[in-house]
């Protein structure tokens, strides 16, 4: 259950709870109004019959205009009864607007009151009786509880609507910053929040774009600083390649030479020796260029990307014959230099870890335009990664994650439903890298 269900739903229960709370109230105090209102006009009807039945009484007409004065009262009913018990009078009770409901007379209705005041006429005894009702009182004191308590639900009703309007407008604040946050951890730096609204929403809001500014600030120098580092690692390459042909290459070439003459020497066991030393040098210069091409791959793409591509599928594909390799190369790709290289860095560092690792039996390499760049895509189905594998520091990735950064360009590894891994990058092209 979400924050936002909980304390609106909290809030709904006090206000729930408050509402019953007062409707309590609301009608104890109703029934104290009713009882005492009924009461008072009771008593001061009987305190008034006996004021004026205290002189001598000498006919009934005495005693019928007394008891037709409470005609239409709200809360007392007088009758005149004889010794019979003969009603022969009897006042109505004024007439109710709007009775209330059953219940609600049944909590509110006090004890009955009645009162008998004997009357003694020379040869017709007779008895005034005085008797209370309630039900007009009720009837009043549930309308004014009955507004009362609509006024309290619509205050409730109001104050819910109010938070509720002021909590959506919050966390609609936060889900934006969660999103922005998202948008961060996936390094898009250019997110912003808008300032207005609430000071402390607007405090946040400005926190969070000063963050992304510095971010920003931040990725493009690492990004120059990579570039920076890249063409030193160039640089480096070029220089221990160019080290390895001048000096070592030389020197293998003169043992090479002097082999193959000890080869062809009269005495068996030095031109045995000799061969011997002439087919460990060949190895040897094998593993040399072997090493040549991996340092000096702008060496491999002087014939362009495809070319480069397909050597190095014939390279693997001798060693691993085996493995069946496919490649898909669009033509006219709008690539720089540094972006073809970084592409077939990626293809040779995705080969390498496959056919060394994961032990697969095809390999697909597929470079094509998409919407927003050119992709760099090499699947296998081989092993896979292990989960404490899927790091961009474990073999090789990491360098490739740089070198696709360094471009702004976004770079990708998963392991396939099934088995097998994909390395995915989106390079800029060629125009979006000159903007950049």
């Amino acid at each position: 259950m979400s924050l936002q269900v909980r304390v609106l739903g909290s809030i709904a229960a006090l206000l729930v709870l408050a509402l019953l709370c007062g409707g309590t109230l609301l009608l104890l105090h109703a029934r104290s109004v009713a009882e005492l209102e009924v009461h008072t006009a009771f008593r001061g009807a009987e305190r008034s019959i006996r004021d004026t039945l205290q002189g001598n009484v000498e006919h009934t007409v005495t005693l019928r205009q007394v008891v037709a004065s409470f005609e239409g009262q709200r809360h007392v009913r007088a009758a005149l009864v004889n010794e019979k018990g003969k009603v022969i009078v009897q006042s109505r009770i004024g007439l109710q607007k709007s009775p209330a409901p059953r219940w609600f007379e049944n909590l509110m209705t006090p004890p009955p009151m009645a009162s008998r005041i004997p009357i003694n006429l020379p040869g017709f005894p007779c008895v005034v009786v005085l008797t209370s009702d309630p039900g007009n009182e009720i009837a009043e004191v549930w309308e004014n509880a009955r507004n009362a308590f609509l006024t309290m639900l619509a205050f409730c009703v109001a104050t819910m609507a109010v938070v509720s309007l002021a909590f959506a407008y919050a966390f609609g604040f936060l889900r934006r910053f969660q999103a922005g946050l998202r948008d961060v951890a996936q390094g898009r730096y250019d997110v912003r929040l808008d300032t207005k609204g609430a000071p402390e929403l607007a405090a946040l809001a400005h926190g969070f774009n000063h963050m992304t500014e510095q971010l920003a600030a931040f990725s493009d120098s690492n990004q120059r600083l990579e570039r920076q580092i890249q063409n030193l690692q160039e640089e480096e390459r070029a220089g221990i390649a160019r080290d390895l042909h001048d000096e070592v290459g030389s020197y293998l070439f003169a043992i090479q030479v002097d082999a193959s003459t000890a080869a062809k020497s009269a005495d068996p066991q030095v031109r045995e020796l000799g061969g011997t030393i002439r087919d460990a040098v060949l190895h040897v210069q094998r593993h040399v260029r072997d090493i040549l091409r991996q340092l000096r791959p702008a060496n491999d793409l002087e014939f362009g990307l495809q070319a480069a591509i397909a050597d190095l599928i014939l390279f693997w594909s001798r060693r691993y014959p085996g493995i069946h390799f496919e490649s898909a190369i669009s033509p006219g790709l709008s690539l720089d230099r540094r972006s073809e290289e970084a592409a077939f860095r990626i293809v040779r560092e995705s080969l390498s870890n496959a056919v060394r690792h994961g032990e697969p039996r095809a390999i697909r390499i597929a470079i094509f335009d998409q919407a927003d760049g050119v992709e760099v895509c090499v699947e296998d189905d081989g092993g896979g990664l292990k989960q404490s594998d899927m790091g961009l520091g474990h073999m090789g990735l990491a360098g490739m994650e740089n070198r696709v950064r360094a471009l702004k360009g976004r770079f990708t590894v998963e392991n396939l439903q099934g088995q097998g891994v994909r390395v995915r990058a989106v390079l800029p092209r060629m125009r979006a890298l000159e903007d950049a």
